[in-house]
């Protein structure tokens, strides 16, 4: 398949594919366009990033179940990963939720004037308890509504997970296969992982998460709407104000998370350091690893738990959503939170597991191809007019800290950050490659990251004199550099 062409708005990314988690905006007006939900850009989409647009497959199995539910035009059907994630929602919203079951397909009937509609809709997005496209594409074949399933490899079924966990278990080290969760997306792992570790640890009555740095948005906002505390440190590069901190409120810390490294500024902080500070005084330490990769550094001699979203690298092709969480088999404070995550753990559908089994055999090479294209395509850049600025992983600012870590002597993550001598529409708009969400495909994928992640924040005043004391260019645009030869995608950018 060709990438680097122009790719016509609403195009799955992969291209021709059902279960595409992407969906090419090849200007930015189209951007726009989906961010304001205009009907001229919606209405031509096939696919979108399912936590914030429901997958094709997934609304014609909605509506096709819908016809069998005695509803009013009033009522909202939402899909759900599973009758087990309902009471998830309803924990978090402290409500009993009405819900509907047809052939093996789980909703919540809610109505559209209810109070609690966008509550359980953001719930919803910020942790991924979605209904699979290939569990709704099943339902569907059943129903002979589509008559034929996608063609695509998968492995068995009888070893599909183990394959998962074995690799992940072997790339990280200090993990036991067994200590390897699978969760329904990379947000979820995370939500997991985070709710996991709140309930443990209010227990003894540690309440505060710590954030420290910024995060991709709904890490952000699962810690800002979900902790019964929390405390943000911006700064990743400050731990002297961090240490203060907790050395002040240790007692009622419940963890720090962090990720390694940030999105999108691609910053690193001194992991090392970080994880000292946190053992002395007994607080557990969570990393999202999604960035890095267990090939491109070192976490789990630091971390005691770790998050992937498998969507990224791990699946390189953009059309399986699942995450992980992994605990350090050398961490009390990991393993007591075994049996609070085993009781929200929600499993990944089968056949996502059979196609992401067969996806992550090539990890490794993924990484590693995708980390010598980034550091060619890192010279040119440093070399280049068009180009004010690169965010990576060796950027000056944090490049010691990831030194630290870095595996392989000089393995880097293929994920950057470039701005522009000029107006970011000016070039992206003219750029010949796939543009549109996600990122770690073995395509070269760009995306306007603020006008995607914090649109609402580009509106104001204030929220764009936020991103300016952030360090935010909102004119950046974030690459996901991919398989392809480097020139081939150097030549790209001389010719823009």
């Amino acid at each position: 398949m060709e990438y680097f062409c122009h790719i016509p708005c609403g195009d799955s990314l992969p291209q021709n594919n059902p279960h595409a988690v992407s969906v090419s905006l090849p200007k930015i007006s189209d951007v726009v366009g989906y961010e304001e939900s205009d009907p001229s850009v919606l209405e031509i989409m096939h696919s979108a990033y399912p936590r914030f647009r429901q997958n094709l497959l997934v609304q014609k199995a909605r509506d096709y179940a819908r016809k069998n539910f005695s509803l009013t035009p009033e009522d909202e059907v939402i899909p759900v990963s599973s009758s087990k994630s309902v009471s998830l929602f309803e924990k978090q919203t402290g409500h009993c939720l009405e819900t509907l079951t047809f052939e093996g397909l789980d909703f919540i009937k809610i109505p559209k004037d209810s109070p609690l509609l966008e509550g359980v809709k953001y719930f919803q997005q910020h942790t991924g308890l979605i209904l699979s496209s290939r569990k709704a594409e099943d339902f569907l074949l059943k129903n002979k509504i589509v008559l034929s399933e996608f063609p695509e490899k998968r492995e068995d079924s009888s070893s599909a997970a183990g394959i998962i966990k074995k690799t992940l278990s072997e790339a990280y080290g200090n993990v036991a296969p067994e200590d390897v969760f699978l969760c329904t997306s990379g947000t979820n792992a995370f939500y997991t992982a985070f709710e996991a570790l709140r309930v443990k640890r209010s227990e003894a009555k540690r309440n505060i998460i710590v954030q420290l740095g910024w995060l991709y948005l709904d890490s952000m906002e699962i810690i800002r709407k979900y902790s019964n505390k929390h405390s943000i440190c911006i700064n990743i590069a400050d731990l002297d104000s961090l240490e203060q901190y907790i050395k002040e409120n240790h007692s009622e810390i419940a963890c720090v998370i962090t990720e390694i490294p940030t999105n999108p500024l691609i910053q690193t902080a001194d992991l090392p350091r970080l994880s000292s500070l946190t053992r002395n005084f007994n607080i557990p330490l969570m990393i999202d690893s999604t960035i890095a990769t267990p090939f491109n550094v070192e976490l789990m001699e630091y971390a005691d738990v770790v998050v992937e979203s498998l969507t990224k690298y791990a699946c390189g092709h953009a059309d399986v959503m699942m995450g992980a969480v992994m605990l350090n088999k050398n961490s009390n404070m990991a393993q007591s939170i075994k049996e609070a995550l085993c009781g929200i753990n929600e499993i990944p559908y089968i056949k996502d597991i059979c196609r992401l089994a067969e996806e992550i055999k090539f990890y490794s090479q993924r990484v590693e191809a995708i980390s010598e294209n980034t550091l060619r395509f890192i010279s040119y850049l440093k070399s280049s007019a068009k180009i004010k600025h690169v965010h990576w992983a060796l950027e000056e600012s944090t490049e010691c800290n990831y030194r630290k870590i870095m595996k392989n002597g000089g393995a880097v993550p293929g994920l950057i950050s470039v701005i522009f001598d000029k107006d970011l529409q000016h070039y992206y708009d003219r750029l010949p490659l796939a543009k549109g969400p996600s990122f770690g495909t073995e395509f070269t994928l760009a995306m306007p990251y603020i006008y995607m992640a914090h649109y609402d924040m580009l509106k104001t005043p204030r929220g764009r004199a936020r991103l300016n004391n952030l360090g935010i260019d909102r004119q950046l645009l974030r690459i996901s550099v991919g398989l392809e030869p480097s020139d081939e995608l150097i030549r790209v950018f001389e010719e823009l």
